[in-house]
């Protein structure tokens, strides 16, 4: 640790191990030469950092707050060596991006597939949360960049790029759905349909999408696997209700197509391309972030917010 003070390593280390001694030993030095660091920083600033027990040393409230400060200044030293690496390497390093579930069967696969050939040098850490453990772990330095829908708060988080989600419905090339101009989800009645499972969250955002209809499908297969669906799409044994995002990479334009629903009284999600605001990327996760914004503008156009 290039950047921490003697007091702080010693301190950290009086924290792990809850003695002196311990921590003497860890660091190779001896005990007293700890135990004044200890005793000048109380001294210093007028208040005991622990309390000295017959079981060892127990950090009091000061104690806590100078422990969890030191902890973000090693998260703050460990990002900067990060960022060293990268001026060394050039390209180099490891990009953090948390995405939502939604995203890790085919687009984060694509747009990973398009960043290797692009910046070959670069290594990936992709993390799948939720929408409000995605914005925890970018406030918190834990990922460098994240792709989700509608967190719940924007708070410390700066949006480089956002999107509306679409519904609509896959179906085999050469579909008779194809030949309308607007496809409701009515025209989708008499044609055998292939559903997500119950338990995910397409099933969920379809639900509200009939809730309260007379409409009657017939349901031939149901699977919790995005890819599955589509294959039977493919495969021309139905036609598959789906958000753009799910069907996207998962079939060739002589395979299926993909009809937007006019209409739909679902609210429509917001598609979020954030980082943490203030907080500058090193070179490789910016030249990331640069090329996300660019599969953004390729797969949605005109219609990025």
């Amino acid at each position: 640790m290039v950047f921490m003070s003697k007091f702080s390593i010693y301190f950290n280390e009086v924290m792990h191990k809850g003695s002196i001694r311990k921590a003497a030993e860890r660091l190779h030095i001896a005990a007293s030469a700890v135990d004044r660091q200890i005793l000048n920083a109380e001294q210093a600033l007028g208040i005991k950092l622990f309390d000295r027990t017959p079981g060892g040393l127990r950090p009091t409230a000061a104690g806590e707050m100078i422990a969890h400060q030191i902890a973000r200044w090693v998260d703050d030293e460990a990002s900067l060596n990060r960022h060293m690496d990268a001026l060394r390497n050039a390209r180099g390093g490891e990009v953090k991006i948390a995405v939502a579930d939604g995203l890790a069967v085919n687009f984060i696969p694509s747009a990973i597939e398009r960043l290797h050939a692009r910046i070959p040098g670069l290594r990936f850490k992709i993390t799948v949360a939720t929408a409000a453990t995605t914005a925890t772990l970018l406030r918190s330095g834990e990922c460098d960049i994240a792709v989700t829908f509608d967190p719940p708060s924007f708070a410390g988080l700066s949006v480089e790029a956002e999107a509306l989600s679409r519904l609509g419905v896959l179906v085999p090339f050469g579909h008779p759905l194809t030949e309308i101009a607007n496809v409701c989800v009515s025209d989708c009645i008499g044609y055998p349909i292939i559903a997500p499972d119950p338990s995910t969250a397409l099933w969920q955002l379809l639900e509200r999408l009939l809730d309260g209809s007379s409409l009657s499908f017939d349901v031939i297969l149901n699977s919790n696997n995005i890819a599955l669906l589509c294959d039977m799409v493919k495969k021309k044994i139905g036609i598959a209700l789906m958000r753009d995002l799910d069907a996207f990479g998962n079939y060739r334009d002589d395979e299926a197509v993909f009809l937007m629903l006019k209409e739909t009284k679902v609210s429509t999600q917001k598609l979020s391309l954030i980082v943490a605001s203030g907080r500058i990327l090193f070179p490789g996760a910016n030249l990331v972030l640069q090329e996300l914004k660019g599969i953004f503008q390729d797969f949605y156009g005109d219609t990025l917010l």
